[in-house]
């Protein structure tokens, strides 16, 4: 697998990335225009690198295009932010893959743990970090179940020809693991709303528990770059409020609960999925803490 790094707005290969994106996803709150992804590569260059750079720590955003050969077939597409993080004398890379599909024609053939794979692996070349000890953590969003409008989940799954369900099977089986924390994306432009219908999950985090510092210090960078492509952080709710909670758990040296979903979603079959999408309001996150507790058989 090749991969194409475009991390430049006048790069002509962003149009083939974003063309392929748009046939990938459709719900409104998740989708990004082409003029975003152009404002957020524009961060890595220029006075504004250098302001976010100051205030983040180094940070590279990238979309990139995975080819079968160079020059070849495009199986795949990702979009991510590189962030690395120097907390209590030690250095850290994470990365928010903040998209990641394999075009329809080329599904069915194994590409999918290929690209993960590549695009996990690539990282430290990102922030042009030759080697450091440790792997990057990768941040993900998934449509939690439990939480989607009914039309949205039925749309999503037809277009994807996938069930939630069975995507946070996929996840869970690549060692995702879903992050205790009441995670809202915020809006990604002013015609969009805050997205509080997903779940945060990590791979790549060892232990059943997150530093609430390093969430803490990926967040913001996350928040302030991939989503509100440089502006204040503060002028956001969604955004500050999450980060005030976390701010306030890093003070305290509190850390934020990692759960395994892979046992409880084995339990589930389509009845049993259906009847926890009709229950009403709720969240995977509530579901998989009881699951998780010893008190539940």
């Amino acid at each position: 697998m090749h991969l194409d790094i475009i991390d430049h707005p006048e790069d002509p290969a962003l149009g083939t990335f974003y063309a392929a994106y748009r046939r990938a996803f459709v719900l409104p709150n998740e989708t990004e225009e082409l003029t975003g992804f152009q404002t957020c590569l524009a961060l890595n260059h220029g006075d504004a690198h250098a302001r976010l750079r100051a205030e983040y720590g180094p940070f590279r955003e990238a979309c990139i295009i995975a080819r079968d050969t160079p020059g070849g077939t495009m199986v795949g597409g990702a979009n991510l932010i590189a962030l690395r993080h120097d907390l209590a004398g030690q250095t850290m890379l994470t990365a928010n893959l903040n998209y990641i599909f394999v075009p329809a024609p080329a599904r069915g053939r194994g590409w999918f743990p290929q690209l993960l794979q590549a695009v996990t692996a690539a990282v430290p070349d990102l922030l042009r970090i030759p080697s450091i000890d440790a792997a990057a953590l990768v941040f993900i969003e998934q449509n939690d179940p439990l939480r989607m409008d009914p039309d949205d989940y039925a749309s999503e799954s037809a277009h994807s020809g996938i069930d939630q369900f069975d995507r946070l099977r996929i996840w869970a089986a690549r060692k995702a693991r879903v992050v205790d924390f009441p995670y809202v994306q915020p809006a990604l432009s002013r015609d969009q709303s805050p997205d509080d219908g997903l779940v945060y999950s990590v791979i790549g985090a060892s232990g059943p528990m997150l530093d609430s510092c390093l969430l803490a210090s990926h967040l913001r960078g996350f928040f302030g770059i991939s989503v509100l492509k440089g502006a204040s952080l503060a002028d956001d709710a969604s955004a500050a409020t999450q980060l005030g909670a976390l701010a306030q758990a890093c003070r305290q040296r509190v850390p934020i609960p990692l759960l395994d979903p892979s046992h409880a979603l084995k339990t589930l079959d389509a009845d049993a999925e259906r009847a926890l999408v009709q229950a009403g309001p709720g969240s995977l996150r509530d579901w998989l803490r009881a699951r998780q507790s010893p008190n539940v058989a």
